[in-house]
This record gives structure tokens, C-alpha cells and sequence, in this order.
């Protein structure tokens, strides 16, 4: 019986990894469908340091694939709705420059992302030939795509550090050193220049990923140097990843949950680490206090509001706590709610502060989500794509997507914040006010609502401006039941049987539901899907401030 360094070196000789490969068709019931990872769901993988010796359960692989893997046969994957490839029979100009231009698939591609649940499944199944096969593709890849030294050809810092992830796995559960040529490849890319973190960006997710992957991977290899690296990174960022309010500064709550998973997971690291011990203690405490935030980022209905690259996914639940606002001027975000068990309170979320960055959107002149009665009212837009050429993503980001204010002909002006200038908090209402110069011109938003009579009012004033509009946009399931453009009430109705009545000083100047060119009226509840709702323009009526309020019953 040939040894398993033996499978991989003939695999590698012939260039092909079976015999007789046949064609790749998405019809092949032989086809393993993977999905196109999200920058966001690829950092949880399963045990981040799990023991080597082969054992799926502990390599850090995340979950092995529902249907078994060909051994001794063509392996066909498929990766989303794109063609299906043929493990083996992918030439060097296809690694790199991948036939599809959407980032989380040349992500998911090119850092190897789709081999770890297949090589999970091959080792709970003893599928020796199918582990060489993944093992042999690995080392492959940086034979046809060799780092070019710049972020070309899939050697960007994102990619690299799930490609190197990728490789601790099958290194974990095959001990083949076929791997560590590869793997010292992408580590190079992530000790050097193009790591996503200090000196050279911000504390990010990106920087942390990278950094538990050296870890894992210095241990795997015994490269000390690696993981020393790493730790004294994570010991130096980690008093910068979170508010003091314990929000992330990525200005997403999708990324809220994202990053304190892996802030725990680094200090787990430290806490195994001599010397870093302390340093770990006052990290707990910070992931801990991300931990409320997240829950305070989660809606009556348990899943979280979207603001910023967001999907409705599951939230937090809700900790000992009988606040009932949150304000943090770090990350210019205000939450509100006046209950942490019943499903049908008010909640609702104010953004202001820094600049956009990260995964932020452009709601920072005060815009708003609102909830109320168990019906979500206002929502942020959601997460579609991470395609940034993709007119979708323009609009994603944009402020026509979200419950903001914008000048006539305004422009988002560079460096420029917004602050809470007052505030009034009651036992059944909440009152802000907000200034900002975000589009260069002054700018105020009030904002108030009532916990009793379900409402949300939101006045708006740009006092060197003669016009400006309104954006509001309704969560899916309300539709139209009577009101009309130029008007000034409208009523709406909502699966659930609530009425939603509108009324403004303004005027009705849209209502658009589903709209392409442009983009206006959806809602992008998980990344990747689109749902019409409807999206509302109300246009100011004379120089006074703007006043449109919502009211649920």
C-alpha cells in the first residue's frame, strides 16, 4: 500500500489527481455544492487550536461537508452558481485571474476555503486518496501562483490568511510536509507589509485572523518566531479593539459578534502564553463587555438590527440589565429600549460619530432603525455584496438606502462627524438631537420616541439649504394602503396585521418598491439575497425644519 506522501507525490507527478477525469457539470449529482464564503462567517472554523494527529473533530477545519468525498474518483466542486471545477484540473491561469469577479467567491477559491470541509469529511471517512487529492491541490496552487509580492493573483492579505488557515487544517489531519513550503508562503504575506493591522491600518478582523492562523500554524510547525510574532500583535491591539462601551469600531453589528468570538479566541491564547497572562485577564474583561454590546445590537425578536455589513442573523441574548439606553461617542452609536424581555417593546438605534470605515454605511447624519409592537419598522439596509464595481454595493453603502437626511445635491464631505448635541431621557419617551456637517453644510435631527404611543418622530434641518429629502426605508412586509406622491399621510399594512400610518410637513416625492435602474426599494437580509420592500422620499416643503413621524398600532 502506497504511504500518504506517496499519494501526493504521484498525484503531483501526473499532474492530474485521478484517472479518466470527467468533465465538470453543475448537473453531476457527483457535484459538492460550497457555498461562497462571507468575510464574516469564514472567521468561526470549529477548535481555532485543536491537536495534530488527524483528528477532524480538533483540526480547525469547521464542519465536515453532509456528502461524502469521491476516493480514487474525480472530485467536482462547485462553489455557489458558478461552473464546477475538477479537483486538479485547474490551470494556473484560472488561480490567477478566477473566471468570476465576486470577491467572496475568488475569496473563497483562491484561499482555499472549499478543501476544509471536504478534508474533514475525508478523514471522518478514512479516505486517504481523497486527503492526497486535497493535499496535492494545496501544493499545486502556489506552484502555478507563486506570490507575485504585491495583492495580485489572490496573494492579498484576506486571502492569504484563509489560505493559510486552509492549509493548517489539512496539515493537521495529515502531517504531510508537502504543505510547509506553501504555508510559509502565506505566512510571509501576513508577517510582512500587507498585514491589515498596525502600523499600517487599524485594529481590524482581518489583523486578528491572520494572527491566530500564525499562532496555529507555528504550532503545527513548530515556527516559535511565527507565534511570537502573533502573540506580541494581539498583546499590543487588544486595548484597541473595542469602545469603552464595548463596540467594535468596524460600525457593523455583524461584525459585533465576529469580532468579540475572536477576541476570546485570542485570549485564550494569551492566557496559555508566559507572560501574557494579565494581558489575557483584561481582554476577558473587554470580550465580555463586547458580549453586552452585542446583546444591546440584538432586537426584540432575537436576531440583530442591521446597521452597517449586516445580515438578520441570530443575536445575544439579553444579560442582566435594566438600562434602557446605550450611547457610546466612540463609535457614535445610541440604542434604545425599554425592555430586555418583552417581545413587543420600542427599540430603536441612532447613528452619528467618526467617519465611515471598515464595514460601515453611510448613516452617520443621525440615520435610525425602529422597532416596535414585535414589527420591525425602519431597518437598515442589510449585506448584499462586497463587490465594490457591483452598482448594488454603491447603493448598499450609500445614504438613498438608509433613514437619513441628504441635501439637495449634497455629497458625503471627507473628515466630517456628527455629534449629540442634546438629550432628554423619560420613563416612556427618548429625545436626541443631532448636528452634523457631514455634506458641508450644518445640518440638525431630532429625534423622539414614545414607548406608549409607538411612535417615532424625526425632524430635520439644513438651515443654508432651500432643499433637501428624507430617506426612509420600511422592512419587508409593509405594503401601501392608501396615501400617494405629493401627499402627506400614508398608511401601510403589515403581515402581522399592524397599521403603520406616515405623516410630514414635507411632501411625498417617492415610493418605490423593487426598482433596478436605479437601485432603490430592497432589502438584503442575508448576504448574497435581495427582498423588494419599500423605500420612501419625502421631499422638504419650505425652509422650516422637516418633521415626519411614524406611528404603529
Amino acid at each position: 500500500m502506497k504511504t500518504f506522501r506517496a499519494l501526493v507525490m504521484a498525484t503531483l507527478a501526473t499532474g492530474v489527481l485521478f484517472v479518466d477525469p470527467v468533465a465538470a457539470r453543475a448537473d453531476d449529482p457527483h457535484v459538492l455544492p460550497v457555498d461562497p464564503s462571507t468575510y464574516d462567517s469564514l472567521t468561526v472554523t470549529g477548535p481555532a487550536f485543536g491537536a495534530l494527529g488527524g483528528d477532524p473533530a480538533t483540526a480547525g477545519c469547521g464542519s465536515a461537508a453532509p456528502d461524502s468525498v469521491p476516493n480514487g474518483e474525480p472530485i467536482i466542486v462547485k462553489i455557489g452558481t458558478a461552473a464546477p471545477f475538477t479537483v486538479g484540473q485547474i490551470s494556473a491561469a484560472t488561480w490567477k485571474n478566477p473566471p468570476v469577479t465576486d470577491p467572496s467567491w475568488r475569496l473563497t477559491f483562491q484561499g482555499l476555503m472549499w478543501t476544509k470541509s471536504l478534508a474533514r469529511r475525508a478523514a471522518q471517512d478514512d479516505q486517504q486518496e481523497s486527503l492526497a487529492a486535497l493535499v496535492a491541490q494545496a501544493v499545486q496552487f502556489h506552484q502555478a501562483d507563486p506570490d507575485p509580492g504585491t495583492n495580485a493573483s489572490g496573494w492579498d492579505e484576506g486571502t492569504a490568511l484563509r489560505r493559510l488557515e486552509s492549509e493548517n487544517c489539512l496539515y493537521s489531519l495529515t502531517q504531510s510536509a508537502d504543505l510547509i513550503p506553501g504555508m510559509a508562503a502565506d505566512a510571509a504575506v501576513i508577517l510582512g507589509k500587507r498585514y491589515y493591522g498596525p502600523p499600517n491600518a487599524p485594529v481590524h478582523n482581518h489583523g486578528l485572523m491572520a494572527n491566530l492562523a500564525l499562532v496555529r500554524a507555528g504550532d503545527l510547525l513548530g515556527k516559535t518566531a511565527w507565534k511570537n510574532t502573533a502573540v506580541k500583535r494581539m498583546t499590543a491591539e487588544a486595548p484597541l479593539a473595542f469602545s469603552k462601551a464595548g463596540l467594535s469600531f468596524e460600525q457593523a453589528s455583524g461584525y459585533q459578534g465576529v469580532n468579540a468570538n475572536l477576541w476570546g479566541q485570542a485570549a485564550d491564547v494569551l492566557a496559555q502564553t508566559s507572560g501574557t497572562q494579565t494581558a489575557a485577564a483584561t481582554l476577558r474583561q473587554a470580550v465580555n463587555k463586547a458580549w453586552t454590546a452585542f446583546a444591546w445590537e440584538t432586537e426584540p425578536d432575537g436576531k440583530i438590527v442591521q446597521i452597517g455589513d449586516s445580515e438578520e442573523s441570530t443575536g445575544r441574548a439579553a444579560p442582566r440589565n435594566t438600562a434602557r439606553t446605550l450611547r457610546d461617542d466612540q463609535t457614535g452609536t445610541i440604542i434604545g429600549r425599554w425592555s430586555w424581555s418583552d417581545p413587543r417593546t420600542s427599540y430603536y438605534t441612532i447613528r452619528y460619530g467618526p467617519t465611515r470605515r471598515a464595514h460601515g454605511h453611510e448613516d452617520r447624519a443621525g440615520g435610525v432603525t425602529w422597532t416596535t409592537l414585535g414589527t420591525r419598522v425602519l431597518v437598515g439596509p442589510g449585506k448584499y455584496t462586497y463587490d465594490k464595481n457591483s452598482a448594488w454595493y454603491t447603493w448598499q453603502i450609500g445614504p438613498a438606502s438608509h433613514n437619513v437626511a441628504v441635501p439637495n445635491g449634497g455629497a458625503v464631505k471627507s473628515g466630517k462627524t456628527a455629534k449629540v448635541k442634546s438629550s432628554k431621557i423619560q420613563s416612556s419617551a427618548h429625545a436626541w438631537t443631532i448636528t452634523d456637517d457631514i455634506y458641508n453644510t450644518p445640518h440638525t435631527r431630532s429625534v423622539n420616541v414614545s414607548r406608549d404611543a409607538h411612535r417615532i418622530q424625526i425632524s430635520d434641518l439644513f438651515t443654508k439649504s432651500t432643499l433637501w429629502r428624507q430617506n426612509w426605508h420600511l422592512a419587508p412586509g409593509w405594503t401601501l394602503v392608501s396615501g400617494k406622491v405629493n401627499g402627506t399621510t400614508l398608511t401601510f399594512k403589515h403581515t402581522s396585521g399592524r397599521r403603520l400610518t406616515v405623516t410630514t410637513t414635507g411632501r411625498v416625492s417617492g415610493i418605490v418598491k423593487g426598482k433596478t435602474n436605479p437601485i432603490q426599494g430592497w432589502h438584503f437580509p442575508a448576504f448574497g439575497s435581495r427582498t423588494q420592500s419599500i423605500d420612501l422620499v419625502i421631499r422638504s416643503n419650505n425652509r422650516k425644519a422637516t418633521v415626519t413621524t411614524f406611528t404603529v398600532k
